[in-house]
């Protein structure tokens, strides 16, 4: 990854600290990236913001999980196109499928493979245009 994406900006929503330390340090030199705790937190952030690109983990702290966040962020005027990969310990066949199916563009399984996540984060922000939704 090289850094001219560096004004790429990418939200990342996760109530586990390790998690939200490991994704600023495996992309953070990369993009520019905000770290969210809670639902509440990444919505009133989307209120003055656009990203590139969302990750979201399934389960939060809270009432709202990854996938109701998700419905109310597209509901948002100027996010109903931007891509949303899940980043969820939810590992079964079912669980990708079904968080699949409820909007996300993409699917990442915990613990992250390093390599891999980072790539799939650069041709998520690289083929914006390309991805459907």
């Amino acid at each position: 990854m090289e850094n001219s994406y560096h004004q790429k900006k990418i939200l990342y929503v996760d109530d586990d600290l390790q998690s939200r330390l490991l994704v600023r340090h495996l992309i953070g030199k990369f993009y520019d990236i905000a770290l969210c705790s809670t639902a509440e937190e990444a919505l009133q952030i989307l209120e003055t913001n656009n990203f590139s690109l969302f990750l979201l983990d399934i389960r939060l702290e809270g009432e709202i999980t990854g996938i109701e966040l998700l419905i109310e962020i597209r509901n948002m005027p100027g996010h109903e196109r931007t891509p949303a990969v899940a980043v969820t310990a939810f590992a079964f066949d079912e669980d990708r499928e079904r968080i699949l199916s409820s909007g996300f563009s993409g699917y990442m399984a915990k613990p992250i493979a390093l390599n891999q996540f980072k790539e799939m984060v650069k041709n998520y922000v690289e083929n914006q245009e390309a991805i459907p939704c």
